[in-house]
């Protein structure tokens, strides 16, 4: 990439470089030297960025605790948020490459300076167009390796998508989580979308029988590995959000996450066989976990088709909040937590639990039209210009 993309970095520790060099499935953070003040979680220490949407200031140094960010609407706050996720996960939080970077521009970059329990890493992400180049400590990776030494979990008003919006939309939350948790689900996933791409492109092509049969053999075996992945991941994870939809909404309804197929009640390569019509109709594989979905309910009652808009938000924050908890586990260590917009469209009790939940994380940026309560340090923004107060 140009110039713009990546400006010069700053040289850190090679603790991050040395795990990239370990074994194939990676080491996990946990049992590494620690800095000295060390929190027992992510850091988010600086985030600094070039050319993101209506952002104008360069770096932006937080810390510990309730970092609280004021604006007024479309100042930039979200924009903020987006730019922190990114920067500490190498993901787009939502959106795409073109959407991020400010109109107008070609490229885009945005970087963190992070403390974890190995010590001081630096991530970079350059942004241009159709693709994403990240780097840690100087180095080219993947998603994956960003997710070795960082994780964060992003708090939205649009979270509410994760109940009513599409099963896609729910697949990509659930992937994206255990990617974070499983190297080995990341690279299962990246090979399965391969194996995918080009059996419906010999699909397309009128490929026969035997053309398909070495890619579907592979499909079976990566989507049934998946599909095991998954079921064992949703164990933990509906235990947890189960007893946070407790903690949030008061009741005794009980919160239920299942994985649901879009097939027959069979296995995956019976399934593809009795769909070779539909699949041949329709120049595409009609079966497998990129069609899979996860059902939410309340006391047995699927929350899309018949809860409230209240037990819906609910059930949105409940999945946000287990997927913190749940990287926290797996790491030993806490992820970076950003709410944007704490005050929108939330009732007093998930309000308050959101500003209990902030308190209580070793670092939280919070935005909002007002402050919270209590922060340890306040920002604001104004036309994309943020501030110390």
């Amino acid at each position: 990439m140009g110039g713009a993309v990546a400006p010069p970095r700053q040289q850190t520790g090679g603790a991050a470089q040395r795990r990239l060099k370990g074994n194939g499935s990676g080491p996990t953070r946990a049992g590494h030297a620690q800095t000295e003040g060390y929190t027992g979680s992510v850091v988010l220490r600086s985030l600094s960025q070039l050319n993101l949407r209506n952002l104008r200031t360069p770096q932006i140094e937080l810390g510990t605790g309730v970092v609280a960010l004021v604006g007024r609407n479309a100042s930039g706050k979200s924009n903020v948020m987006a730019a922190a996720y990114l920067a500490c996960t190498g993901e787009l939080p939502a959106g795409t490459i073109a959407e991020t970077v400010r109109f107008g521009e070609s490229e885009g970059f945005v970087a963190a300076e992070l403390e974890h329990a190995d010590g001081i890493s630096r991530i970079e992400v350059g942004l241009a167009p159709g693709r994403k180049q990240l780097r840690l400590d100087g180095q080219s990776v993947r998603v994956a390796d960003i997710a070795r030494v960082s994780s964060a979990v992003l708090i939205t008003p649009e979270d509410a998508e994760l109940v009513h919006g599409s099963p896609a939309r729910r697949r990509v939350y659930l992937d994206a989580l255990l990617s974070k948790l499983s190297a080995r689900y990341a690279a299962l996933l990246r090979e399965y979308q391969r194996v995918l791409e080009q059996r419906n492109a010999l699909l397309r092509g009128g490929a026969s029988a035997a053309g398909l049969e070495v890619w579907t053999e592979r499909f079976v075996v990566l989507g049934n590995e998946i599909d095991a992945l998954r079921r064992r991941a949703l164990r933990r994870l509906s235990e947890l959000t189960a007893g946070t939809y407790a903690e949030v909404a008061g009741d005794d309804k009980i919160l239920g996450v299942e994985l649901r197929h879009h097939r027959a009640a069979c296995e995956l390569g019976e399934a593809l066989a009795l769909a070779r019509a539909e699949e041949r109709a329709r120049a595409l594989t009609p079966v497998g976990p990129h069609r899979d979905d996860l059902a939410l309910t309340l006391d047995g009652h699927s929350v899309q088709a018949y809860g409230s808009r209240g037990e819906a938000r609910t059930v949105a924050l409940a999945l946000r909040v287990a997927e913190y908890r749940l990287l926290e586990e797996k790491h030993d260590e806490a992820p970076v937590l950003l709410v944007d917009d704490f005050t929108a469209e939330l009732d007093a009790g998930r309000r308050a639990f959101l500003l209990d939940l902030t308190a209580r994380t070793p670092q939280a940026l919070v935005s909002g039209t007002e402050p919270p309560p209590s922060c340890d340090r306040l920002l604001t923004i104004a036309d994309g210009v943020v501030a110390h107060a």
